[in-house]
């Protein structure tokens, strides 16, 4: 795998036979599978293509910048190259995050709340009123006995 240099000096030594080439970004790490390099796809690395070292025609930094503040790395891979995929995906990951315990309580707590104002709304309406559903507007929304016919 060639490094530090300009991509076309090494993608193009042979300006007349060009391989065909994948592009790749991503964070490059070592791979448990011997002969692979891992290229983690996002910051959290839980997703990652396990790519064949041999497959790999060059490397180049991102240089960090606002953008691209943890500096990435291009990856040019040989077209025909078998990657491997895994991990989860950001769906994944965010469903498994709100799928725990404190969530469940929490989901479980907004619904009997929500159960049990739909229950005040049917009983008494939002002032409290039996099928009153807006009090005056110079009360507001209550059904304050207090509440004077005209505007203050």
């Amino acid at each position: 795998m060639a490094k530090d240099k300009y991509f076309v000096e090494v993608l193009a030594a042979d300006p007349a036979n060009i391989p065909d080439v994948v592009l790749l970004n991503g964070f490059l790490g070592n791979s448990a599978l011997e002969g692979y390099t891992r290229l983690y796809l996002n910051a959290v690395l839980n997703e990652y293509y396990e790519i064949p070292s041999v497959a790999i025609l060059h490397t180049a930094a991102a240089s960090a910048s606002s953008n691209n503040p943890l500096e990435t790395a291009y990856v040019w891979i040989k077209a025909d190259a078998e990657l491997i995929r895994k991990g989860k995906s950001v769906s994944d990951t965010k469903l498994s995050f709100f799928n725990g315990p404190i969530q469940s309580a929490q989901a479980a707590s907004a619904a009997n709340a929500a159960a049990q104002a739909a229950q005040a709304a049917v009983a008494g309406g939002p002032t409290g009123v039996l099928n009153c559903t807006q009090a005056p507007a110079q009360c507001g929304n209550t059904a304050w006995p207090g509440c004077p016919d005209t505007p203050k």
